[in-house]
């Protein structure tokens, strides 16, 4: 059997997922844990050869293609212009000729499907599907007369029921025919389409189609309903991606920074870290790790003996300068949480305004935050931490008996070596109210209305056991349950921005409420004048 040849287009700037497009590559955008290049990857043959035009945040694609498949033959075509005059797939793939001189598949980047298709089938074809006519006009039309295509209509509206739109993926075999053709630089919608490739082909009579269950992820809109055929709620954030690929995790960073020192901090506690096999620029890597998350097998004698290893394992004092420890804090605590409501109240503007919450009025977020003891959160307690410790980031492998951490917080105000073991403690018990995983199946509600904001969320049975653990082992270890406590209210409070509706409006109405029970029970006289 021959070796299949296939090129992917990843060169243009993706301006139709809107803000996704600005800082990840569109090819490299999540569908099910995984890249949508690798979904199209994983549809041709183990020994396929792949050559990739890159262009448009090129590195990204060179990185992840690096990690996840290099196993696979894959070579790289730098398009020199993917956005200027004169670009375009019909340019991109002429840039791609020297390296496709024998017959080869085109796939864009932006086409996912679902049927097996005939590898083997070794004639000109279009993969091809049913679209409204009101969506004809975004997309090359193909006339379809029993198997054969025998005309072509490109980015215009066509109420003809015999075209079908061009999904992005063909098999060229009469490669010569359509490299000449393609030559032709005329523009359609502003673009060097393949228009003028396929129409060569056209002629030869022997261009066949073949109906194709096409998942179209070229915008985002459609890219989200893609998604959301795998997930009950988006949890993505805009700077960050997770794949799951060839039992491999693979984690990506919009700030390279991040990434660097995630790798960092992994090595020096090593016992509670998965080995990190691989880092390119944005990316890095560990093997796939055995185990269930805490969410998933916690028991009470469980925890008992997690927050035991965590003692000994993951919070080792560290010798750090009283002062420095201070304005460390300070500074991850209060000027952080300030940046954070920032974009929250950018995003949505007069929230910062007192509210009815269940019932209750609480006042406004400012007002609030004046009343929060900034002091008494700073004086922390230096030591390594993890930074995002909550129960799906801890694996158990009962097996085994042992923990896993993933997932860690790349650095605590800037410093990588240490951080404070208060933020650790208000990120477990964060989450042991707050369960995430149950978030990710839609388990929640928030309702705003003339009577106020009231919301809801699942919880596990044992939550309330597991609360009165960890606030036996802050009470035995002499720890200061009240800081905790307000901690895990400005932790809601930071990351509200960070997510989307209802769960970020949510946080936000969480973290104010919880903060003015715990403001309080400090001040109940002066706060008590706000109930």
């Amino acid at each position: 059997m021959k070796t299949s040849t296939v090129c992917i287009l990843t060169a243009g700037k993706g301006t139709r997922m809107g803000a996704l497009g600005q800082v990840l590559n569109k090819a490299l955008h999540t569908i099910d844990g995984k890249a949508i290049i690798t979904h199209i990857i994983n549809k041709f043959p183990a020994d396929a050869e792949f050559v990739i035009g890159v262009g448009f945040l090129g590195d990204q694609v060179r990185q992840y293609l690096q990690i996840a498949h290099g196993n696979r033959k894959i070579s790289f075509v730098e398009i020199d212009n993917f956005d200027g005059a004169g670009s375009g797939p019909g340019y991109s793939l002429l840039c791609c000729r020297e390296q496709l001189q024998k017959p080869f598949y085109f796939v864009s980047c932006d086409t996912l499907w679902d049927n097996d298709l005939d590898w083997t089938l070794d004639k000109n074809w279009f993969g091809v599907a049913h679209v409204s006519p009101a969506d004809t006009a975004h997309y090359c039309n193909l006339k379809v007369m029993g198997t054969m295509v025998v005309e072509l209509r490109d980015k215009v509206r066509v109420d003809d029921e015999a075209y079908e739109a061009f999904v992005g993926l063909c098999y060229i075999k009469d490669f010569p025919v359509f490299w000449r053709a393609l030559e032709d630089t005329e523009k359609v919608a502003e673009e060097h389409q393949i228009s003028n490739g396929i129409r060569a082909l056209i002629a030869k009579s022997d261009a066949q189609a073949l109906n194709v269950e096409w998942t179209d992820v070229g915008d985002v809109a459609k890219y989200k309903k893609a998604v959301s055929r795998y997930e009950n709620y988006d949890f993505s954030k805009e700077n960050e991606a997770l794949y799951i690929v060839n039992r491999q995790v693979i984690k990506f960073f919009a700030d390279t920074a991040i990434t660097r020192c995630r790798v960092v901090k992994s090595k020096l506690n090593p016992s509670v870290f998965p080995p990190i096999t691989c880092h390119e620029g944005q990316f890095y890597a560990y093997d796939f790790q055995p185990g269930e998350t805490l969410y998933q097998v916690n028991n009470r004698d469980t925890f008992s003996w997690l927050l035991d290893w965590l003692g000994a394992n993951l919070w080792k004092r560290q010798t750090v300068d009283q002062a420095l420890m201070r304005s460390t804090c300070l500074k991850f605590y209060q000027a952080k949480t300030l940046e954070r409501l920032n974009m929250y109240h950018c995003k949505y503007e007069q929230s910062d305004a007192p509210s009815v919450i269940h019932g209750r009025s609480v006042p406004a977020t400012n007002e609030l935050l004046s009343q929060v003891p900034w002091d008494r959160l700073s004086d922390g307690i230096a030591c390594f931490m993890h930074g995002d410790l909550q129960f799906d980031n801890i694996l158990f492998d009962a097996e085994k008996q042992k923990f896993m951490l993933l997932d860690w917080r790349q650095d605590f105000g800037g410093h990588v070596e240490f951080g404070d073991l208060y933020y650790d403690l208000a990120k477990l018990y964060g989450g042991i109210i707050l369960n995430y995983d149950f978030i990710k199946l839609n388990l929640l509600s928030y309702t705003e209305n003339e009577k106020g904001i009231a919301f809801d969320f699942a919880q596990r049975y044992q939550t309330q056991n597991y609360l009165q653990q960890l606030r036996e082992y802050i009470s035995v270890n002499d720890y200061d349950l009240t800081k905790v406590r307000i901690l895990v209210a400005l932790i809601y409070l930071n990351m509200s921005p960070l997510h989307h509706f209802p769960f970020d409006k949510m946080l936000y109405s969480l973290g104010r409420d919880l903060l003015y029970t715990e403001l309080l029970r400090l001040k109940p006289t002066k706060a008590g004048q706000h109930g």
